[in-house]
């Protein structure tokens, strides 16, 4: 390594760890937490829910399991002194009298004492009910209240205290007179109705609070990528632009999302344009040829990236070779749509390729309508024996062998944060494009999964951000080059070292596909655009135009 590529090194270098320094002291806005509040709540809304439907289950259970039905009877009284003789002037002492015995009557009824003559009374070994004394303001009249579980017994425990207060009252109070202006009322009307919601929609507020708390603390203390600015910001990284988040109806079929898809819409595809045209450029720039796509973890829609890389980079006259880097678990294929591969396709492991087991006609597909031939096994090698495959010389071999054929090979690679087969690929690659889901993996975590990758020293040449906020449905556009090329490349096979590779049926070419440049297809075939096609161009594109001036 020079000494100008060592310096660039530990700039790099030096620059990561100030970026992770910096987001590590970082803090939000106010706006900001509010913006990652409402986006975590989206996304753990479901636990907001499930902690508040088990909350106020709970509460129901609880108050239903717990609920006790309560009666209450009430007998009313007025008080009198024994020398009251009816004069205005002697009311006064009566209200005080009253005053003084509801207050030294719950002491008075309250007691052992006066217990054992009710339970006496009552034949009972206990009081069943709890008697309570109140004085009316301002009045000679006093209520006397028995509370518990059985009305009946409730009644019977008034009766008990109107027949033998006289023996505890009088001892302190001396002669009183206590004169039944209501009878014991209440009865069999609980005073505690049974009402379930009100706790049951206190504990489910309960719940929905605690279900805030991950979102909460989401917006205060989780930092992601959510714009451009923050790739180049916190990763230090050129974005090469940002990809729209596509509404794809038919969820079952995954290879909807594609440049190939006349319904894909305007938005992604000019997307999909510029990424291409400034990571081509990019690669010119590093005369790269082998180009490793990764992400920091799974599900950012690094392998629908690849392919429509792929496919964008064919539109522009390149021969792509794309490989499937997820060895442990393939799932390359399943992207393509089965109509643009050739039926019979081979089913077969990495280690079976690279050992000869499969001829490489049946392995490698020509992607229909484009310039994409495609090493995607189905079936997954062991875990045990993957690294050893990846560090084959059989891979390197044929690596070496794909910068002879093809313009570009694209090895799409597992997430750098599952396992380690991606700094393996790295190896055999010249640049990396690193694939970034908007509000997905946290920052220090892309941050750690870069600096740890960056031990490969192999260049992150830009990043792409995916799944921008925005949805775009399937539902209007244009397919993205329908024809390609007119060139039957099939029944032609050329031997490198064990390996040989069909190159099959592209197609018509678009209108804009025709160059003089000559292209090279292997070692000893180049194409260049005929005389005769050119004229079938001019004819083609003077057809147009007058079909176009009779519409007007």
């Amino acid at each position: 390594m020079t000494k100008a590529a060592k310096g660039r090194w530990k700039f790099m270098m030096n620059n990561m760890d100030n970026n992770i320094a910096e987001e590590q002291k970082e803090t939000k806005s106010l706006a900001e937490i509010m913006e990652s509040f409402g986006k975590a709540f989206l996304k753990l809304w479901w636990i907001a829910v499930i902690l508040m439907v088990v909350a106020g289950f709970l509460g129901y259970y609880k108050y239903r399991t717990g609920y006790i039905p309560m009666y209450q009877s009430e007998v009313t009284f007025s008080i009198t002194s024994p020398e009251y003789d009816g004069p205005d002037e002697t009311y006064t002492d009566n209200n005080q009298l009253a005053s003084t015995l509801s207050v030294s009557f719950n002491y008075l009824i309250n007691n052992e004492v006066f217990y054992e003559i009710i339970k006496k009374d009552l034949g009972l070994s206990y009081v069943p009910s709890a008697i309570t004394v109140a004085a009316v303001e301002n009045t000679n009249i006093i209520s006397i209240k028995a509370t518990g579980t059985n009305a009946e017994m409730n009644s019977k425990v008034i009766d008990s205290v109107i027949n033998n207060y006289s023996e505890v009252v009088e001892f302190v109070l001396g002669e009183t007179k206590l004169t039944v202006l209501e009878r014991p009322s209440g009865g069999d009307t609980a005073i505690n109705p049974y009402q379930p919601v009100n706790q049951t929609l206190k504990y489910g507020f309960i719940g929905l609070v605690l279900g805030l708390l991950p979102s909460i603390i989401y917006a205060f203390f989780v930092k992601t990528i959510e714009s451009r600015d923050d790739i180049e910001k916190y990763l230090s990284v050129t974005c090469f632009g940002a990809l729209p988040v596509v509404g794809n109806s038919k969820k079952d079929k995954k290879y909807k999302i594609s440049i190939l898809n006349k319904e894909i819409g305007f938005r992604y595809l000019e997307a999909m344009r510029t990424i291409t045209s400034r990571c081509e450029r990019e690669l010119e720039r590093k005369n790269s040829k082998v180009i490793l796509v990764t992400s920091t973890q799974a599900g950012e829609g690094k392998t629908t990236f690849a392919l429509n890389l792929a496919y964008s980079l064919s539109k522009l006259q390149n021969k792509v070779m794309l490989i499937e880097g997820n060895i442990r678990r393939p799932d390359l294929r399943s992207r393509v749509n089965p109509e643009l591969l050739r039926e019979g396709l081979a089913s077969y492991d990495m280690e079976q390729f690279l050992n000869k087991e499969v001829k490489s006609s049946d392995a490698i597909a020509n992607i229909k309508d484009t310039r994409v031939i495609m090493l995607a096994p189905d079936l997954p090698v062991k875990d045990k024996t993957a690294v050893d495959c990846l560090n084959s010389d059989a891979m390197e071999s044929f690596i070496n062998e794909c910068r002879d054929v093809v313009d570009y090979v694209i090895i799409d690679a597992p997430a750098c944060s599952e396992v380690s087969d991606a700094a393996v690929w790295a190896k055999y690659s010249d640049s990396v494009v690193y694939v970034v889901k908007e509000d997905g993996a946290k920052v220090n975590k892309i941050l750690d999964t870069i600096q740890e990758f960056s031990y490969t020293r192999v260049p992150i040449i830009g990043c792409v951000l995916n799944g921008t906020a925005g949805k775009l449905k399937l539902s209007y556009g244009y397919g993205y080059g329908k024809h390609y090329g007119g060139y039957n490349y099939g029944g032609y096979y050329r031997s490198y070292g064990y390996y040989s590779y069909g190159y099959g049926s592209y197609g018509k070419y678009s209108d804009k596909e025709f160059i003089s440049k000559p292209r090279k297809l292997t070692k000893s075939i180049s194409l260049t655009t005929t005389d005769e096609q050119k004229k079938a161009l001019e004819n083609e594109r003077k057809n147009k135009g007058e079909n176009k001036n009779e519409d007007e």
